[in-house]
């Protein structure tokens, strides 16, 4: 399961998910501007906020020697880029949300966050919750708002898998919240899928709190048989197997599920998909036309 860099870095790749994040953020904030006097507040929750500005990862390019005039000492400066978080990308759109919830369990992350909270001012109505996410998030659901005249976004981008299906599940309880979420597919639960299916105790429980159902293993692997006898292997489609089927679980319980765009780093390698689900179509209707710019599993029937 991969963890948050100590640094606080993220891959140049991070741009295109802040990009379809800040989008859908807009589009969904003006959907709900002149909703008249139902709609009493709108909420942004961010469940792994990070810090307000992340360094890019970039490779140095080697300095040059030799030169008429010896090193280049200039061509070993790295220029560092700075990424605005999906904090500053909800707090800068055009139509913002009444509030927002940032929840980091790391203090020093907690500590950039609250100086948003100075920085926006008044403009901004912050929260800032320094706790394990699924606990934050079950606190909130659970702390007496009312969903009849509420709602929010969820955004669940985790670096790994922690982010259980009974969390999932008391978000869509609500019929009130919409989520985008990180599927986290080949960051962290491919890795966990071994090709002989011989996967230690600890996995297969990390994997079944993940999905809420050991069902997952039929999806993964099949058994065969040859000379030998049965034998236990991956399925080569498990990928695209686990998806829809993570999907379809998505569908059954919010209403409607999004295309999943796919997230793929430097070299090519799929990292994550980003999936919306939510209980209205209207917000499936944003969605679809943001997801479907970049790579993606279209959407199947419901």
């Amino acid at each position: 399961m991969s963890k948050r860099p100590k640094d606080n870095t993220v891959g140049p790749w991070a741009k295109e998910k802040l990009d379809a994040l800040g989008a859908y953020l807009n589009y969904y904030t003006r959907r709900l501007k002149n909703q008249g006097h139902w709609l009493k507040g709108t909420v942004f929750l961010d469940a792994f906020a990070g810090p307000g500005l992340s360094p890019v990862r970039t490779q140095e390019a080697p300095a040059t020697k030799g030169g008429l005039f010896g090193d280049d000492a200039e061509a070993e400066k790295v220029q560092v880029e700075f990424l605005k978080g999906s904090p500053r990308v909800a707090l800068d759109i055009a139509n913002p949300f009444t509030s927002y919830i940032f929840i980091d369990m790391d203090p020093e992350r907690a500590a950039d966050l609250h100086a948003l909270e100075v920085e926006y001012g008044a403009s901004r109505r912050i929260i800032v919750v320094e706790a394990d996410a699924n606990a934050a998030i079950e606190a909130w659901v659970a702390g007496g708002v009312d969903w009849r005249h509420h709602r929010a976004v969820a955004f669940l981008d985790p670096f790994g898998m922690q982010v259980p299906w009974s969390t999932i599940e008391k978000l869509a309880a609500t019929r009130a919240i919409e989520v985008i979420i990180n599927f986290p597919l080949g960051m962290a639960i491919q890795r966990l899928l071994v090709r002989s299916g011989e996967i230690p105790e600890g996995w297969q429980m990390s994997l079944n709190t993940f999905f809420g159902s050991p069902d997952w293993r039929e999806l993964a692997y099949e058994e065969k048989n040859d000379l030998f006898g049965g034998k236990v292997t991956k399925v080569h489609d498990s990928s695209a197997r686990l998806l829809e089927w993570y999907r379809g679980r998505l569908r059954k319980a919010f209403g409607h599920v999004s295309t999943a765009r796919l997230i793929r780093n430097t070299r090519g390698n799929p990292l994550y998909y980003l999936i919306w689900a939510g209980p209205h179509r209207a917000g499936l209707t944003g969605a679809e036309h943001i997801l479907s710019k970049g790579e993606r599993v279209r959407n199947s029937p419901a």
